[in-house]
């Protein structure tokens, strides 16, 4: 903790609660009558999927449909979308979103269209967020973006659309091996990754599909996408289908850049399909209630760069009073208060993943996040970077409790390991998106609204408390 017993003096209340701001509300995408706040694009008119490079038809393109593809009808007395499927495309909101929720109502229609007009084709549409770039840079149809599909035995799909990858825990199956998966393909040998939560973690751009199939046939459904930070969550009927990491696209030169805000999409892919709500909801944090399924944010340990090695060592340096000493990898703060910070380099976008160990209940410590070089004064961490708190998991204080991002953001409640027992945590920065997974459970979500950090960097905090926090196996991977 950031010195508990000076702040709690000189942080009033007001300050620990400023940045919450009021209770967002859902806002309607739909007007109930027209496509107001929408844009329409649509691909070439004989339907399909297209490659923009070396198509040699034209897309119908923006804001011009004359065959009717998307529509406003009435459907059990109210307005309704209406996409026909005739051709591929989709509707646009003209306004970018970062975090939020996204809900659509959804009922299928009745009629398909080539080249996904046989049996074995499953009546097909989608729901896509962050979207960036070119209309029709994927398929000639949509945007790039990341993809929540909306399909019959598949709602909740990932596709790569224009190059774009992520990060799932799953394995790679041949369809009509699995019996369990209620997609079952399209055509003989297909393969596909099936989303498998706390499975082997791995990078792809291959389609994933989810073990859960919630969809009530023949009624309204509704398909929800969690998009926060650096993770998706794909819900129908209200739950999970899918949890999703790490969203990004190739920049060239081998460098990847990641999709964290853009415009939303709703598919035309060659089947009817009507919907009668569609609403975003902005957030800074998960709701609590979907904690448990979001994903590592780092596959393994691939890529991970240890910080409390004997080659790291020698960049490490004492700021303010006290200090720490290391012995086989155990790092442990005496007196302070004061910052042992990492000089070698500063870090954007990154996971720190680390293990400490509190001597005594309630022993003080912490790990900074983002801070600016602190000169001789430690204080400056405190004030200019971000802190996870390792502290009193029993205060009454919830910001004070350990995995609070102090003073800001408290976790819901946790449960450290017993004094003398190690805890480990994952922290995950990205932008102004911030995650705790403490023990293999994650216990906060924050964005900081404030934006008062975006790069800095990495320190351990001793406090003179009388008491004794241990860190060892620090170590850090970068994100895009």
């Amino acid at each position: 903790m950031s010195l508990i017993a000076c702040l709690r003096r000189t942080l009033p209340l007001l300050f620990l609660t400023a940045l919450a701001g009021s209770a967002a509300e859902w806002h309607p995408l739909f007007n109930g009558r027209d496509l107001s706040g929408w844009d329409t694009w649509l691909g070439p008119e004989s339907g399909g999927y297209h490659d923009p490079r070396t198509s040699k038809e034209k897309p119908m393109g923006l804001n011009h449909d004359p065959l009717g593809v998307f529509t406003v009808t009435q459907l059990e007395g109210r307005g309704v979308i209406h996409v026909s499927g005739q051709v591929f495309g989709a509707i646009t909101t003209k306004e970018s979103f970062g975090n939020c929720r996204i809900r659509v109502e959804y009922k299928w229609g009745v009629r398909k269209w080539p080249p996904r007009h046989e049996p074995r084709h499953y009546m097909d549409s989608g729901l896509l967020y962050w979207c960036i770039g070119n209309q029709g840079a994927g398929s000639y149809a949509w945007m790039r973006s990341v993809e929540c599909n909306i399909m019959q035995k598949g709602v909740g799909q990932w596709w790569a659309v224009d190059g774009t990858r992520v990060d799932i825990e799953g394995r790679k199956v041949v369809l009509e091996k699995d019996p369990r998966i209620p997609y079952r393909g399209e055509g003989p040998g297909e393969e596909c990754i099936v989303y498998e939560p706390g499975g082997p973690q791995f990078s792809t751009g291959d389609g994933i599909t989810s073990l859960l199939d919630p969809e009530r046939p023949g009624e309204w459904n509704t398909c929800e996408v969690v998009a926060w930070g650096n993770i998706g969550l794909h819900l129908l009927n209200n739950q999970v289908v899918l949890a999703l990491a790490n969203p990004r696209y190739p920049a060239g030169g081998g460098r990847e850049l990641p999709l964290q805000e853009g415009r939303i999409q709703l598919q035309s892919e060659g089947a009817e399909i009507y919907f009668r709500k569609a609403e975003v909801l902005p957030i800074t944090e998960v709701p609590t209630n979907l904690l448990s399924h979001i994903p590592p944010s780092a596959p393994g340990e691939a890529g991970f760069h240890p910080l409390l090695d004997a080659a790291s060592l020698p960049s490490w340096t004492q700021c303010g009073p006290g200090r720490f000493t290391v012995r086989e990898g155990v790092a442990t703060g005496e007196g302070g208060m004061g910052l042992w910070w990492y000089t070698n380099r500063t870090y954007t976008n990154f996971v720190l993943r680390g293990e400490f160990l509190q001597e005594q209940p309630i022993a003080d410590s912490g790990v900074f996040l983002r801070f600016p070089a602190p000169g001789d004064d430690p204080w400056v961490a405190v004030h200019k970077g971000q802190e996870m708190e390792i502290g009193d998991e029993t205060s009454d204080k919830p910001t004070w409790w350990t995995g609070s991002f102090y003073p800001f953001h408290a976790p819901v409640p946790v449960t450290v390991a017993p004094p003398g027992s190690w805890n480990s945590y994952e922290i995950v920065c990205t932008g102004q998106n911030y995650s705790v997974r403490l023990n293999g459970r994650v216990v906060n979500t924050w964005t900081d609204t404030a934006a008062r950090t975006r790069s800095g960097y990495i320190g351990l905090q001793n406090y003179n408390d009388g008491k004794t926090v241990r860190h060892r196996n620090l170590r850090i991977k970068e994100l895009p």
